[in-house]
C-alpha cells in the first residue's frame, strides 16, 4: 500500500511541469541578414514569475548537443519575454533601444534556413516544455523573423505563424507584429498612377487604410503631406489635405484618392499618416512614397543618363555616361550632376555638348585601364573626372541639371535592374536600352552584354531602336536571339489600338499553346505603346529557340473586349 502511494506521488511530480508550463516559443530569427546573428524569443504567458535557471534548448540535428540557455538564476516576469541569442551584443546593435531580458546561449546550433527544423525547450528537469517543428514555408527568412500570432494557441499549427510585418523586420522583446490588436489601423499602401510619370502628367495617388484590429475603429483622421525637403518628416506647412472618417469595421479597408496635377520633373515624396487615438500599434500608421518624374518623353530622348557603373572591379573607377539624344547643342558650363546629398559641377568653362555626344563623368583616371580608347577620346566623347563621385551599390537617385537648375534627367537606379541570370554583376555597368523610354522603368535597363563590362562613350551593347509604326503590331527584331552577346538580345513589341484608354493583356505562348510569359496583365494603356521582351519565361529562364505566339488583348474601361491581336515571334540562336 505504501509502495503504491509512493509511485502515485512520483507520477504527479513528473507530470506537473508539462501540464502547467507557460513558457512558449514566440518568435524565431532563423535567417538574419548578414552579418546579423540568429535568435529566438520565449514568452511567459502566465501570471507568475518563471525561473529558467539551467533550462536548455535543442534543434533537429541529432548530432547537435543540448545548449544551456542560462546557468544563472533568471526569472521571466509574467507576460514578459526573454531573448535567447547566438550573440546578444550583435542583436542589441541591430535593434537599438530594445529593452528586456537577453541571454546568450552557451554554444549555438545553427537553425535551418530551408527544410524542416525542430526547436525544443527543456526545463531544469530535462522535460520538454514547448516544441515547434517549422519550415521556411511558414514565414520568416531573408532577414525577417517568424512570429507567432497568438501566443496561447498551439505551436505546431502553421496558420498560427507568419512573417513579421514590423518595419524593423522583427519584434524582439515586444508584442509580435502579427498578433491581432484590439484597435489597429494600418496604412497598407500608397500607389501612383502612372507608375513612371513624365513632366506635365497628372499623377493619381491612392492610399489604402486597413483595420487590422479586432474592434471597429471610430473617429480617426488621415493626413498626407508633400515632403518638399525630403527629410522623411512632416510639418504642418507641408500638409496637402486631411480627412476625418467616422468608422471602419474590422477587416475592412478604404481607399483615398488624390490627384497631383501637372507634375514637374524630379522627385516627389508623399508622406501619409493615420491619427487614431486608440491605436495600439502606431508603427504602421505612416508610409512614405517616392516617385521620379522624368523630364522628357520624346521619341528619340533628350539629355539622358545612359549608363551607370556603380559597382566597379577593385581598383577601378566608378563612372556615369550622359548621352545627347536631341538634335541640339548645349553648353555644359555650370551643369551639375547630383547624387542623394551632393553635387558635382561638370564644367566651370564653356564646353559644347553636340547632338550624339557622350559625356563620361568618372571618379578618377583608372577608367583608362579598362577602356583604353578613352585616353584619346573621339570627337563625340567628353571625359570629366571628380573624386566626389560616389555611387551607392544599393541604388540611389542621380540627376543632371542645367546651369539654372532645371532637371534634365533623373534616374533612381537599383542593383535589381541588373540581369538576374548573370552569376556576377560586379564590374558590369547598367545600360539603358533606349534613350527615348522612361528613365525609371526598370525594363528599360539591364546589364552590359560586352565582356569588358561597359561601353562608355559608345552605343550601348543592349540598345534597341524603336519599331516603325503599325496599325496593329510590330515586332522588331524578329527573329531575335537572347544569348547575351549584345546583338539583338531583346525585341521591341510596338502596338497601336483604336481607342483612347484600355486595359492591356500581353502574353507569349509556345507552339503547343502553353503560356510561357505574361508581359502585361491588365495594365492601363492609351492608343499606342511599346514593350521590351527579353526572351525569358515567367520563371526567369531563357526560352528555347523556336516559334512563339504573341497574344495581345485590349479591354475597354467598361469591361468589353475590344480587340485581339496575334503575331508569330521567333527566338533564334547563332549559327
Amino acid at each position: 500500500m505504501i509502495k503504491l502511494l509512493t509511485m502515485a506521488i512520483t507520477l504527479v511530480i513528473a507530470v506537473t511541469p508539462l501540464a502547467f508550463s507557460q513558457i512558449v516559443i514566440n518568435e524565431i530569427m532563423y535567417a538574419p541578414a548578414s552579418p546579423n546573428k540568429e535568435w529566438f524569443e520565449l514568452h511567459n504567458i502566465s501570471d507568475t514569475y518563471v525561473n529558467i535557471q539551467n533550462w536548455k534548448w535543442k534543434d533537429a540535428a541529432a548530432s547537435n548537443p543540448m545548449r544551456v540557455i542560462t546557468s544563472a538564476f533568471l526569472e521571466i516576469p509574467p507576460k514578459s519575454f526573454l531573448l535567447v541569442c547566438e550573440d546578444s551584443a550583435n542583436v542589441k546593435a541591430v535593434f537599438p533601444g530594445t529593452n528586456g531580458i537577453y541571454t546568450q546561449s552557451a554554444g549555438w546550433n545553427a537553425l535551418n534556413n530551408s527544410g524542416n527544423e525542430n526547436l525544443v525547450i527543456y526545463n531544469s528537469l530535462g522535460i520538454a516544455v514547448d516544441s515547434l517543428t517549422y519550415n521556411s514555408n511558414w514565414g520568416g527568412g531573408s532577414g525577417k523573423s517568424l512570429e507567432k500570432k497568438i501566443a496561447e494557441n498551439p505551436a505546431n499549427n502553421q496558420s498560427n505563424w507568419s512573417t513579421s510585418v514590423d518595419p524593423l523586420n522583427a519584434t524582439p522583446l515586444r508584442r509580435n507584429s502579427v498578433t491581432p490588436r484590439s484597435f489597429d489601423l494600418a496604412l497598407k499602401s500608397i500607389k501612383a498612377d502612372p507608375v513612371f510619370p513624365v513632366k506635365g502628367d497628372d499623377i493619381r495617388f491612392s492610399f489604402t487604410i486597413l483595420n487590422n484590429g479586432i474592434n471597429a475603429a471610430d473617429n480617426f483622421s488621415f493626413k498626407f503631406y508633400n515632403d518638399i525637403n525630403f527629410d522623411s518628416n512632416y510639418v504642418s506647412a507641408e500638409r496637402i489635405d486631411s480627412f476625418n472618417y467616422p468608422a471602419l469595421n474590422p477587416g475592412d479597408s478604404i481607399v483615398h484618392y488624390y490627384e497631383f496635377d501637372n507634375a514637374d520633373s524630379g522627385k516627389i515624396q508623399i508622406i501619409a499618416v493615420i491619427d487614431f487615438i486608440q491605436d495600439e500599434d502606431t508603427l504602421n500608421n505612416k508610409l512614405i512614397k517616392s516617385i521620379y518624374v522624368s523630364p522628357q518623353n520624346s521619341e528619340n530622348g533628350g539629355i539622358v543618363i545612359n549608363e551607370i557603373m556603380f559597382d566597379p572591379l577593385q581598383e577601378q573607377s566608378e563612372w556615369i555616361e550622359v548621352y545627347n539624344a536631341t538634335g541640339l547643342s548645349f553648353n555644359l558650363k555650370n551643369w551639375k550632376y547630383r547624387e542623394t546629398s551632393s553635387f558635382i559641377n561638370i564644367s566651370a568653362e564653356d564646353l559644347i555638348f553636340k547632338p550624339g555626344d557622350y559625356l563620361i563623368l568618372a571618379h578618377d583616371s583608372s577608367i583608362y585601364d579598362l577602356f583604353t580608347n578613352l585616353k584619346n577620346p573621339a570627337s563625340n566623347q567628353i571625359i570629366k573626372f571628380s573624386n566626389s563621385l560616389s555611387l551607392s551599390n544599393n541604388g540611389e537617385m542621380i540627376s543632371l541639371t542645367d546651369s539654372v537648375g532645371t532637371i534634365l534627367d533623373a534616374v533612381s537606379y537599383s542593383p535589381e535592374w541588373s540581369n538576374p541570370n548573370l552569376p556576377e554583376t560586379k564590374g558590369i555597368s547598367l545600360e539603358r536600352i533606349n534613350p527615348g523610354y522612361n528613365s525609371n522603368d526598370r525594363s528599360n535597363w539591364s546589364s552590359c552584354a560586352k565582356q569588358i563590362g561597359g561601353t562608355p562613350g559608345e552605343k550601348n551593347s543592349i540598345h534597341t531602336n524603336s519599331a516603325a509604326e503599325s496599325s496593329e503590331i510590330t515586332i522588331t527584331p524578329n527573329p531575335f536571339s537572347p544569348d547575351g552577346d549584345g546583338h539583338e538580345d531583346y525585341t521591341l513589341i510596338s502596338y497601336r489600338l483604336n481607342l483612347r484608354m484600355a486595359q492591356l493583356r500581353v502574353k507569349v505562348y509556345d507552339i503547343k499553346g502553353r503560356l510561357v510569359r505574361t508581359l502585361s496583365n491588365n495594365s492601363v494603356t492609351g492608343t499606342e505603346g511599346e514593350i521590351i521582351f527579353n526572351g525569358y519565361d515567367d520563371s526567369n529562364k531563357k526560352l528555347r529557340t523556336g516559334i512563339y505566339i504573341l497574344y495581345i488583348e485590349a479591354i475597354d474601361i467598361s469591361g468589353g473586349i475590344i480587340g485581339r491581336i496575334k503575331a508569330p515571334m521567333v527566338i533564334a540562336a547563332k549559327l
